[in-house]
């Protein structure tokens, strides 16, 4: 599979990263654009969890960063 360059920490569960986990390689079935960034979660209860919880998207990009 091609990765989608528009998709943020390369296509990986974006809310797997938020606590500071190893991401999967998700399937970009379950999608979510916020702020012009397009993200990718493994599930939807990792996307609605990742949409109402405070600083997901500060707590994925620092562990991105960090990796």
């Amino acid at each position: 599979m091609e990765k989608n360059p528009q998709l943020e920490y390369d296509g990986k569960c974006a809310f797997a990263l938020s606590l500071g986990k190893t991401p999967p390689v998700t399937k970009e079935k379950y999608t979510l654009t916020k702020n012009g960034r397009t993200f990718s979660f493994l599930n939807p209860v990792a996307k609605f969890l990742f949409k109402i919880l405070p600083n997901s998207i500060e707590k994925a990009d620092k562990v991105w960063q960090n990796r």
